[in-house]
């Protein structure tokens, strides 16, 4: 019967929000009922025998096919618990030819492969060439000039799987010898965002799996997937960049609670429920895997070392050395063009803080964020003095003509023209982004730059390192993905952190570009570039990395940040307060408002019962 998993539903289900209710992939809208009167022999659905009783209309079913190419004439339907589908499409979808005996209100499906199966109109059971009878729990019947049958029944006797979704009240018939096909949502962390056809061919040949990826870069990705989730078309694997931008109730309501299933896979087991600043649970349930990824690799200043050589400075250790830097870098011609065209440092704020320039911020206060932990108390780092020196540093640096003028205007797409023109000095990027911008340059008849991540800048609480609060991700399988699928998704996960743990370089026919595919899709714990990038930097190029990459594993903000905030600033409280904030910096940086009236503002903040809610709620998530 179809009571299990395509059929009878009488078991209560919890629908999502109306946002994840408009299915892209239904297959559920009828079509006009195409004209049949030229078979031979009289069809059923253009004209129905006399004598014939209808069922009445049931509610309608969606069912999507993995494989096969069905198209209804009506859309599928529920009748007494049972999936039902017009026989024709059906049968002639998965492979069969049919001959129609109106005498006898019977239809006969055979394949060249020999399988026969037979109908008969009002009789419960369908029978299969060589003598076995399978009862149908409901038999077939006439309705609208149609035939309809069973779903679950001739489907499973030509060997193909079905599956039921009650959440979504959808089913699924595959091929269980087929690649079995899904979707990939990632994040480009390298700028790579296609895979090859050589790599979609090594999946269905070698893993059983034909995957459709959607690779969107950093700066789009967080809107991507909030179109998705809301038009109810998100992808079978999907990484939310920063999970905490969700509340519990939003998350639940579009994420599978995957915690049962992670008990078949210890890998993944131990990455859903490890310290991973991307890690998510929900009352002890586990919603997602952690992409995997190094607590250090993220955005960190990088200079132009070959304006160091040329102007004859050393690497700055301190803020204070680090100004001067700059300060030759715009005004002593360090590109030797004879103009006055260079910039020191360019960034681009946004929404949450200074964007590229928090590490200035982080330089004073010692954090990677706004809100930290210590001694079991939530620390507001954007109200201490320590704040007030970044944005005194920041403040005379704009003056200075050391920060690019257009910081706040500036786009994340800007910034990459504008350090690809090879006139910026310093620029807050990843160490795969340097290097490739070094690698690019290096082909360039213009300029040849040479970027060279700072190893250890020194703050006034000591040595700073880069730190993704978000770091790689968490992959989450909607809930609208039936189990048997959600279990093949995660196997292939599985597989393919495994497999990133040695080297994709041994699998023949795969290119650059498709090694770092798999490494946005699966992630990497290397702070070190791609091997195919790093391998084409100087010598003395690659010693400075590896010299930075070691210096930044000594530095930890492990149990020191608090990334449940952003669930709290999800639902939309406070905004209004924290958005006043991060406006006032960057006028206090621009020189459109004083120190003094910073001063006044986060006293006013911090004393309002607004301030005071919001810190007690943010120490909430500590006890």
């Amino acid at each position: 019967m179809v009571n299990d998993q395509a059929g009878s539903s009488k078991k209560s289900w919890k629908t999502l929000p109306a946002a994840l209710c408009v299915a892209a992939l239904s297959l559920a809208g009828a079509a006009p009922a195409p004209a049949y009167a030229d078979v031979p022999n009289g069809w059923p659905w253009s004209d129905a025998p006399p004598g014939v009783e209808e069922a009445a209309d049931s509610r309608t079913v969606r069912i999507v096919f993995e494989g096969p190419v069905v198209k209804w004439p009506a859309a599928p339907k529920m009748k007494d618990g049972t999936t039902v589908v017009p026989a024709r499409a059906l049968l002639e979808g998965i492979g069969y030819s049919l001959e129609w005996n109106s005498g006898q209100l019977e239809l006969t499906a055979s394949r060249a492969s020999g399988e026969t199966l037979v109908f008969r109109v009002g009789h419960g059971e369908m029978n299969i060439k060589g003598g076995a009878v399978v009862e149908l729990p409901v038999a077939p019947y006439i309705e609208g000039d149609l035939l309809w049958v069973p779903l679950r029944m001739p489907a499973e006797a030509s060997g193909l799987k079905v599956s039921w979704n009650a959440l979504d009240q959808a089913a699924m018939v595959s091929d269980p010898n087929a690649p079995v096909r899904f979707s990939v949502g990632t994040r480009s962390d390298n700028g790579v965002l296609d895979a090859s056809d050589k790599l979609n061919e090594y999946f269905k040949t070698e893993w059983k799996s034909d995957i459709r990826f959607s690779i969107y870069a950093p700066e789009q990705y967080n809107d991507r997937v909030n179109i998705r989730i809301a038009a109810g078309d998100p992808t079978d694997l999907m990484l939310l960049g920063n999970p905490y931008r969700y509340s519990d109730e939003l998350l639940q309501s579009f994420a599978s609670d995957l915690t049962d299933m992670l008990e078949k896979y210890p890998r993944l087991q131990a990455l859903a429920s490890g310290d991973a600043a991307a890690a998510r649970s929900i009352g002890g349930r586990l919603y997602g895997i952690p992409r995997p990824s190094h607590p250090n690799a993220a955005a960190f200043p990088a200079i132009r070392q070959d304006w160091l050589d040329r102007l004859g400075l050393i690497m700055p250790e301190t803020m204070d050395q680090l100004f001067a830097v700059l300060d030759k870098f715009v005004h002593y011609d360090p590109d030797g063009d004879g103009k006055h065209n260079t910039i020191g440092i360019t960034g681009r704020v946004d929404g949450n803080g200074l964007g590229t320039l928090s590490w200035v911020e982080q330089a004073f206060t010692g954090s990677p964020v706004r809100f930290g932990a210590a001694g079991g108390k939530v620390v507001d780092n954007a109200v201490g003095k320590e704040q007030r020196a970044a944005l005194d540093w920041l403040a005379r640096a704009f003056k200075a003509g050391l920060i690019d003028k257009e910081f706040a205007q500036t786009g994340s797409e800007r910034v990459v023209s504008k350090l690809s023109q090879g006139r910026v000095g310093l620029a807050a990027i990843t160490a795969e982004q340097a290097a490739k911008l070094t690698v690019e340059a290096g082909t360039s008849d213009k300029f040849s730059a040479r970027w060279m991540p700072i190893p250890g800048l020194k703050g006034t609480s000591g040595a700073i390192a880069p730190w993704s609060t978000e770091e790689s991700g968490l992959y989450i399988i909607p809930r609208t993905v039936p189990k048997d699928k959600a279990e093949s998704i995660l196997d292939w996960l599985d597989r393919g952190i495994a497999a990133s743990e040695s080297d994709w370089s041994s699998i023949s026919g795969l290119g650059e570009a498709d090694r770092s595919v798999l490494d946005n899709v699966f992630g990497t714990t290397s702070l070190l570039p791609q091997k195919a990038l790093f391998d084409q930097l100087s010598d003395s190029t690659r010693d400075g990395y590896r010299y930075a990459v070691y210096a930044w594993q000594d530095v930890s903000y492990a149990g020191k940040t608090l990334p449940q905030a952003n669930a709290l600033f999800a639902t939309g409280e406070y905004g209004e307060l924290n958005r006043k904030l991060q406006e006032l910096k960057v006028k206090v940086i621009s020189g459109e408002a004083s120190l003094d009236d910073w001063d006044r503002h986060v006293k006013e903040m911090t004393d309002s019962k607004e301030y005071r809610d919001m810190m007690g709620k943010l120490n909430g998530f500590l006890r």
